[in-house]
């Protein structure tokens, strides 16, 4: 008999505890709404309308390099963006390490074995899918990021100084200073002018596709601002030489972290 009429109080203040719990609630959600809805009505009026464009541009390091580029986007529902994309960037071998030729002065330090300077420019089409909006006081809103398009990789051959020795007439060698690209046994004194080389450059085309996550940090619905990590796997069949120990490479993955800034604007 205690026991139920123990049972009986304790269900009482639990009951109790949860109505008020539900009018403290509801005492704090409904001035909420109404602020909400007064700063809504007192921003400008083109902070409350719906944009159908955006464009952006954006900078961007990855684990092989670093490049820029730009969207030129359309905003199909506030849920999906389609974009045209391009950027260029360079592209590097992870194997590469710079040394200095001690025994010489007034040189530049060089990657022992690079074949090429390699940029890549890039032309896809993408989409954004937002995955969580922004809260009626702002914050962070978070989107998928998925692209697919074609690479063109530009290889422009890596010069050194080097030095090479001739017999004299007179007995002995004659040291010569020569430019010239890489092969094994010779001996490097170091890089030669990025100008070198550039009438050499050659083609290998390729395909890419990407997939990462978008994170718009604007405080204004005109204005595009946005911190991008992603993935992108990329393929060349005719191959892409950076360094000598990686010849014709055809496949590779790179991580990048960017920075996004442009414009929203409604173009009929």
């Amino acid at each position: 008999m205690l026991g139920g009429t123990a049972m009986t109080a304790l269900r009482r203040i639990l009951l109790r505890t949860f109505l008020l719990t539900l009018l403290g609630a509801c005492a704090f959600l409904l001035p909420a709404q109404n602020i909400d809805i007064q700063s809504e009505d007192d921003k400008p009026i083109e902070e409350r309308l719906v944009y159908n464009h955006q464009n952006s541009f954006n900078i961007a390091i990855h684990s092989r390099g670093f490049g820029c580029g730009f969207k030129i986007g359309k905003i199909k529902t506030i849920h999906l963006t389609r974009n045209w994309e391009a950027e260029f960037i360079s592209l590097r071998s992870l194997k590469e390490i710079k040394t200095l030729n001690m025994s010489t002065y007034n040189t530049r330090p060089f990657v022992y074995g690079k074949l090429n300077h390699v940029y890549v420019a890039r032309f896809g089409y993408g989409t954004d899918r937002r995955i969580f909006g922004k809260p009626y006081w702002g914050g962070i809103e978070t989107r998928w990021t998925y692209e697919a398009g074609v690479s063109v990789a530009l290889l422009k051959p890596y010069y050194y100084y080097v030095a090479t020795y001739q017999p004299s007439p007179t007995g002995g060698y004659i040291e010569k200073i020569e430019e010239q690209t890489f092969e094994r046994g010779i001996d490097i004194l170091g890089r030669s002018a990025f100008t070198k080389g550039i009438t050499e450059t050659k083609l290998s085309p390729g395909i890419h596709a990407s997939l990462g996550l978008g994170f718009d940090i604007g405080k204004s619905r005109t204005r595009v601002q946005s911190i991008n990590v992603g993935a992108k796997a990329e393929f060349f069949p005719l191959g892409v030489s950076i360094i000598e120990s990686e010849q014709n490479k055809r496949f590779f993955i790179t991580f990048s972290l960017s920075y996004n800034w442009g414009t929203r604007f409604n173009k009929y």
